[in-house]
């Protein structure tokens, strides 16, 4: 028999998503009908908020993926292989990942400031 807790937290993390939808699609609703009001363009006006967009995806994404890979090695040097008595630790994965993923950020904002610069 499952528990309650086998069920509320899948409900629970579903209508999370759900709301964070909900609230970041009205939000830019009602941006873009601010911007109408105000006479600006809302298409043109924001595919400019972030220069080379796709660049800094494919940075981030990279970078989470070197977070991962590094995140991996550095459990099995600190905590040695991974075998079936042993559980894993996920502290370093959250390390690697959140430090990639800055540093990828922070090489997408340099990138866009030496084009800009010119």
């Amino acid at each position: 028999m499952e528990s309650a807790e086998d069920i509320i937290v899948p409900v629970a993390l579903f209508a999370m998503v759900l709301g964070i939808v909900y609230v970041s699609i009205t939000a830019r609703h009602r941006q873009r009908m601010a911007m109408i009001e105000k006479g600006m363009d809302p298409r043109g006006a924001l595919e400019h908020e972030v220069p080379m967009r796709g660049l800094r995806n494919g940075l981030f994404l990279l970078g989470i993926g070197l977070g991962l890979g590094m995140g991996s090695i550095m459990e099995h040097t600190m905590y040695g292989p991974l075998t079936d008595d042993r559980a894993d630790h996920p502290m370093p994965y959250f390390i690697s990942v959140l430090v990639f993923g800055g540093a990828a950020l922070i090489a997408h904002h340099l990138i866009v400031r030496r084009k800009q610069q010119g």
